[in-house]
C-alpha cells in the first residue's frame, strides 16, 4: 500500500492554555486585566475555547468555537458580572457620552449572559441583562433613584441591538422635591426598532399615577399618551401650591394628556380630576382678599352711578358678598366637584404656563353662595411665582332658595 501522508493522519487531541495580563496606559483609570484562554478538543476534530478575564469589579467567562467552512463560529457568554459604579464612568468617557450631567452617578451589580454565532467582526444571538441593587442620581439636577432593578432580553444583529422585552422597577425616586415609590416600567420590541411601553406607573401623592400604553420610536423620541390618576390625595397636590391653597382633603381621580417630543419639547396638555366616589374633596383657599369680592360689591345699585347720591340710596345689600369674603379669606371650606387642568409650553417673557379651573360648592346648609368657579394661573416657568386670580370664565351661582 502507498505510504500514509503525515498530513492525512488525524491530529491527536490538543489541550493548551495561555495566561497573561493587559494594561492600557493611554486609557486613564483602566485597571489591569488578567486573562486566561484554554483550548480543548471539540467534535469534528475542531477546537473549543474557554476564555476568562478578571479585574477589580469585573468577572467574565466566554466559551466559543471557530468558524469552519460555511459554518459560523459559536459563542456563549457564561457569566459577566460588573460593578457598575466602578466601570460606568470609565466606559461612558470612552464612549464619548456627553448628554448626562457631569455629576451623574450610577451603581449596582450588572450581570450578562447569552449565546449566538459569529463570523469575522459580526455577531448575532441573544443576551439577558439584569441590574440588581441599583442607584442613580444627579445632585445638580436634584433627582435620585434607589432600589433599582432591571431585567432585559436583547437581540443582537450585525448592525444593531434590539430590545425584546425589558422591565425596570425603582423602590424610591425623588425629583424636584417630590417622592415616588414602586415605579414600574415595562416595554417590548416592535417593528422597525420601535418600543411598545405597555406599563409605566408610580405611587405618588397618596395614590397611583400611570401612563396609558404608547409606542416610542428611539430614532424620533416622542410621547403621546394619557396620565391616569387614581386615589390621589388632593392635600398632597395642594401642597405644591401653598400660595393658593391653605388646606385640602379627600381624593381625586382623572386623566391628563401628555404630549412631548425631543424636537418640540412639552406640548399643550389638558385634563380633569374629579372627587372620588365616597371621598369628598374639600379645600380652603389661602387668604386672598379681593379674589372673589373684587367682582362682587357689597351693595347692588338699582340706578346708574351717574345719578349720584340717588343711585346710592336705591341700592340693595349684596347677600353673597359676606360669604364670598369668607371663602376668599380661607374661612369657609369648599367641596370640590371638578378640577380642569391645562398646561402650556413655557412662553417668552413669563407667559402663562398652567391653568387649573376649580368648580366647587359651599358646604354649609342654606349658604347664599351655592357654587363658585375660579382659576389658578401659573405664570412663567412652572417653578416660578404662582398667581391666584379670576378670569372671564368666573361665575357665582346664588342659592335662590334662601
Amino acid at each position: 500500500p502507498p505510504p500514509t501522508s503525515p498530513l492525512s493522519t488525524p491530529l491527536p487531541p490538543l489541550t493548551a492554555a495561555l495566561t497573561g495580563g493587559l494594561t492600557l496606559p493611554k486609557i486613564q483609570g483602566l485597571p489591569p486585566l488578567a486573562w486566561r484562554v484554554q483550548a480543548r478538543p471539540a467534535a469534528g476534530h475542531s477546537l473549543a475555547f474557554d476564555a476568562t478575564a478578571t479585574a477589580p469589579g469585573l468577572e467574565l467567562r466566554l466559551e466559543f468555537t471557530l468558524p469552519g467552512g460555511e459554518s459560523p463560529g459559536t459563542w456563549r457568554l457564561v457569566r459577566a458580572k460588573c460593578d457598575v459604579a466602578l466601570w460606568w464612568r470609565l466606559s461612558s468617557e470612552q464612549a464619548g457620552i456627553t448628554t448626562l450631567p457631569a455629576d451623574f452617578t450610577l451603581a449596582g451589580q450588572l450581570t450578562l449572559e447569552g449565546s449566538g454565532w459569529w463570523r469575522g467582526a459580526e455577531a448575532t444571538g441573544t443576551l439577558h441583562a439584569t441590574l440588581a441593587a441599583g442607584t442613580a442620581g444627579s445632585k445638580s439636577q436634584h433627582w435620585s433613584a434607589s432600589g433599582l432593578e432591571l431585567a432585559a432580553d436583547l437581540e443582537l444583529a450585525p448592525t444593531r441591538v434590539a430590545v425584546r422585552t425589558a422591565r425596570a422597577q425603582v423602590d424610591t425616586i425623588q425629583a424636584a422635591g417630590l417622592t415616588g415609590r414602586n415605579l414600574i416600567f415595562e416595554i417590548a420590541g416592535a417593528e422597525a426598532g420601535r418600543l411598545v411601553v405597555s406599563r409605566a406607573e408610580v405611587a405618588a401623592f397618596g395614590g397611583r399615577i400611570a401612563l396609558a400604553p404608547f409606542t416610542f420610536d428611539p430614532v424620533a423620541p416622542a410621547v403621546n399618551s394619557l396620565l391616569e390618576f387614581s386615589g390621589v390625595s388632593l392635600g398632597d397636590l395642594a401642597s405644591l401650591v401653598p400660595q393658593a391653597i391653605q388646606q385640602a382633603g379627600g381624593q381625586v381621580a382623572g386623566r391628563l394628556s401628555l404630549n412631548w417630543s425631543r424636537q418640540g419639547g412639552m406640548g399643550p396638555a389638558n385634563g380633569a380630576l374629579t372627587a372620588a366616589a365616597g371621598q369628598p374633596a374639600t379645600v380652603r383657599l389661602a387668604s386672598s382678599p379681593g379674589l372673589l369680592t373684587g367682582n362682587s360689591p357689597p351693595r347692588i345699585a338699582l340706578l346708574p352711578a351717574a345719578m349720584g347720591p340717588l343711585s346710592r340710596w336705591f341700592s340693595l345689600e349684596n347677600p353673597a358678598h359676606g360669604m364670598l369674603q369668607r371663602i376668599e379669606l380661607g374661612q369657609a371650606p369648599l367641596a370640590v366637584e371638578n378640577l380642569s387642568l391645562q398646561l402650556y409650553p413655557d412662553g417668552a417673557g413669563g407667559a402663562r404656563s398652567a391653568t387649573v379651573e376649580v368648580v366647587a360648592r359651599t358646604t354649609g346648609a342654606g349658604d347664599v353662595v351655592e357654587k363658585v368657579t375660579f382659576t389658578v394661573n401659573v405664570s412663567g416657568p412652572l417653578d416660578h411665582v404662582l398667581r391666584l386670580g379670576l378670569d372671564d370664565r368666573t361665575n357665582i351661582r346664588l342659592n335662590t332658595a334662601k
